[in-house]
């Protein structure tokens, strides 16, 4: 498991599929990003789960986020957060930028936002 994980703030009723986004700066050789562990396309996937009376289950009509760094391992890349409903077709928020820490304010910011009730098109107004 990564030691340098960046610390995030997720509310109860959703399950970090994968995370691996890291609170580390990219270390560069030779034209690309040799920590790319950190700088995948595939860093940080978080989905709704709901408890049907004997289980907890993914909740696939719900909110999905999901980050990746692109084109990946490229130094001259970003950070990319999708906020999507039930699928892949029905994208909230796309957001890019090369700041982790603005990244993770954007992560808590949508997860405080639906917490509260927040519809869709406001969501991706406030973000």
């Amino acid at each position: 498991m990564y030691t340098k994980l960046f610390p995030l703030k997720i509310p109860s009723g959703w399950a970090v599929i994968h995370n691996s986004f890291g609170d580390q700066d990219p270390v560069i050789d030779n034209g690309c990003i040799v920590n790319d562990e950190f700088y995948s396309e595939d860093l940080l996937s978080i989905e709704p789960i709901r408890f049907n009376g004997t289980t907890w289950i993914i909740d696939h009509n719900g909110y999905a986020l999901d980050l990746g760094w692109y084109p990946e391992s490229d130094p001259n890349g970003c950070y990319r957060i999708t906020l999507l409903r039930g699928n892949w077709n029905n994208v909230i928020l796309k957001l890019e930028s090369r700041d982790r820490y603005k990244i993770c304010a954007v992560i808590e910011q949508c997860f405080n936002l639906i917490t509260q009730g927040i519809n869709d098109e406001e969501i991706s107004r406030l973000i």
